[in-house]
């Protein structure tokens, strides 16, 4: 049975006739947009994601996903140059999804707007954590469980809405610290676990996007063989992009596998090069392989990639430079 049949059987199956949102030729779209997104062909992942507005403006899956490559793609190139539009496609997001449910819709599809809402919160989050401010993050967080958490009142067989309390759970648990221990926050780090496994293993729209989640759990808890081995599944399925090497390097680069971890930063470099962006993620390559040759007692390895760097010294922004200017200075009086 084909995996297009197997999906509409289910839907046939589970979901009531009055769904709207997630139906097959939506779920289809998107699935097609996420293997552009995970292969870092940006424009063509938006494409798709322009179809299924396309197809139901009033959806607002649709501006969520395109907001979702925007974030991507910025993060891989430590840019935040579409901050903007990236913004405006989150609150046409919620907006969206505020009018459909008062319009009135089925239980499915209020739940599918809360995990849109949920999402829009968490997609903030995860921009004010790595872009902005912490405080902001954690406000975010909070906003997408409560999202999340009514998503599945309403209806608990959307199980994508797992994946964002799978990652609040276990993530509230771990940055809680003394918070944790005087008994405000419960230690909810294997229910998280659980929640994002159920997600992996069930969900329509969320299987990479849990497992994904799953690997940086797995570094976190210091399971560095289980990420590398995720990480390398996730890299074979999607080998066009670099966020898996990223993943697989660091995880090789904390288990102290000095060659592995020269490989796969070697391998990032090789990949950068070409279009090297604001040299940011240049830096940081060159940066951790040489760390990993000089323990290797092979520096002369790196030699290409700090010619490279030094080269190009005069093209990196002044922002980059102020970010990364112990790496920098670090590799200058190597060079």
């Amino acid at each position: 049975m084909t995996n297009k049949l197997v999906l509409c059987v289910f839907f046939l199956l589970n979901w009531s006739v009055h769904a709207a949102l997630l139906n097959p030729e939506k779920v289809d779209l998107i699935l097609q947009g996420e293997e552009a997104l995970l292969n870092a062909r940006w424009d063509e992942a938006y494409g798709w994601y322009d179809s299924l507005c396309t197809l139901d403006s009033a959806d607002p899956t649709g501006y969520l996903f395109r907001a979702i490559v925007l974030q991507t793609e910025m993060t891989d190139r430590e840019d935040t140059f579409k901050k903007k539009e990236f913004e405006r496609l989150l609150d046409r997001t919620e907006e969206l999804a505020q009018n459909y449910m008062k319009q009135g819709c089925s239980k499915w599809d209020s739940a599918v707007c809360m995990l849109n809402i949920g999402h829009q919160h968490a997609y903030r989050a995860v921009w004010e954590a790595h872009f902005g401010s912490g405080l902001s993050a954690i406000t975010y967080g909070f906003k997408a469980k409560g999202a999340y958490q009514k998503g599945l009142e309403i209806d608990s067989t959307l199980y994508d809405l797992y994946l964002g309390m799978g990652s609040y759970h276990y993530w509230k648990s771990v940055k809680s610290g003394f918070l944790r221990y005087t008994g405000i926050f419960n230690d909810d780090r294997e229910k998280g676990i659980a929640e994002t496994h159920l997600a992996m293993d069930s969900s329509l729209i969320s299987k990479n996007g849990a497992e994904s989640a799953l690997i940086y759990v797995m570094l976190n808890e210091e399971k560095y063989d289980s990420a590398i081995v995720m990480a390398k599944r996730m890299y074979e399925r999607y080998p066009g992009g670099t966020f898996f090497l990223w993943l697989i390097a660091e995880a090789n680069r904390k288990k102290e596998d000095h060659e592995e971890t020269a490989k796969y930063y070697g391998m990032i470099f090789d990949r950068l090069q070409e279009n090297p962006g604001n040299f940011y993620n240049i830096i940081e390559a060159v940066y951790y392989k040489y760390k990993a040759c000089e323990k290797l007692g092979r520096k002369e390895e790196v030699k290409p990639e700090m010619e490279f760097l030094m080269n190009s010294y005069g093209e990196i922004p002044g922002e980059v430079m102020r970010k990364q200017r112990g790496k920098l200075s670090f590799l200058k009086r190597r060079y």
